[in-house]
Parts: C-alpha cells; sequence; structure tokens
C-alpha cells in the first residue's frame, strides 16, 4: 500500500508541473491507453468465449454421433442375439426335412448328396448343406416347395440354384444347394 501511496504522490507531483495544454495531452494518451486495453481485454476474452463456444459446439457432434452409433450397436447387437438364440434352437436334420417338404408337394428328390459341414470362417456357425437335383419337375411345383423348405423352423436357405427349361414338357430340372445353420458344440 505504501508503494502505491509513493507512486500517487510522484504522479501527482509530476502532473502539478505541466502546463495545461501538456496535461490535456496527457490526459487523452491515457484515456486513449484506457481505450485500447478495454478493447485488447473485451476482444481476448470474446475470443476465447468463441472458442470454448465452438469446442462446446463440436463436442455436442461427438457426443451426438457416439449416441447415433451406440443406438445402432445396440440393435445390431439384439439382432445378433436373436440370430445367435434361433441359431442355437436350430436342429435341422435337412435330408429328412427335405423330403418331409417334397412328400407335402408331391415331388420326388431322386437325388439327395450331402456335403461335409463347414465352419463359416470368423464364427461360430456351422453350414450343413446338401445337393439336391430335381428331374422334370412343374415350375409351381418347384416354387411351392423352395418357398416351403425356407419357411420352415431354424434357418433353411437355397444358396445356389440351376434351372434349365424343358420347353417340349413344360418341366424343369433343377440343381440346388440347400443350407441350414447350426452353432458349433
Amino acid at each position: 500500500m505504501a508503494g502505491f501511496a509513493e507512486f500517487q504522490a510522484t504522479l501527482q507531483t509530476s502532473l502539478s508541473t505541466l502546463s495545461a495544454r501538456e496535461r490535456r495531452m496527457v490526459t487523452v494518451a491515457a484515456v486513449a491507453l484506457g481505450v485500447f486495453l478495454l478493447f485488447v481485454v473485451t476482444f481476448t476474452f470474446g475470443s476465447k468465449a468463441e472458442s470454448i463456444r465452438k469446442r462446446t459446439a463440436q463436442k455436442i457432434v461427438q457426443l451426438e454421433e457416439v449416441q447415433t452409433v451406440a443406438g445402432g450397436y445396440g440393435q445390431a447387437r439384439a439382432a445378433q442375439e436373436a440370430m445367435e438364440r434361433q441359431l442355437a434352437a436350430s436342429n435341422v436334420r435337412l435330408i429328412s426335412y427335405l423330403e418331409e417338404k417334397a412328400q407335402k408337394t408331391g415331388l420326388e428328390l431322386p437325388t439327395i448328396n450331402p456335403r461335409a459341414d463347414v465352419a463359416l470362417e470368423g464364427t461360430k456357425i456351422v453350414e450343413s448343406a446338401v445337393e439336391v437335383t430335381l428331374t422334370d419337375v412343374k415350375l409351381n411345383r418347384l416354387v411351392e416347395f423352395l418357398t416351403l423348405v425356407e419357411a420352415g423352423p431354424g434357418i433353411v436357405k437355397v444358396r445356389y440354384m440351376r434351372l434349365e427349361p424343358r420347353v417340349p414338357n413344360e418341366t424343369i430340372t433343377a440343381w440346388l444347394t440347400i443350407s441350414t445353420y447350426h452353432l458349433k458344440n
């Protein structure tokens, strides 16, 4: 406090020795310095506040993206768990299943060749497949058979189909690969 009192006394002494014109010039310079300092402080605080607002807006956008991704992850996870439950419950004996569906549609399955079970890469899922050949079958019976096959219990899919029409007798010869899936034990 004593240092400030000394500075004030020195300042008053110096100002009292100045002429009126010099005092006005010093006052104008002091006011200009004060306005300049006020501008610098206001500008600095304003730019700092704007910087904080921009960072806050960016973080809000990032949080919204995280919420979107989290929601999508939750849906994907629920779908995966539902599929795993369906696979765990899938106990389809493919050959007897196909024979049953063929009998319902009035078809005969002359050739059913089972393939070896294959584990799908990077998963706990095993694919069991058979190759079926249907000769001289009507198109509507084939469509009915395939609809019944894929609508059944578990996951059964027609993975490959090659058709060869027999125009003279209005039939089709079909080569099919039908697969079912289950979880590894």
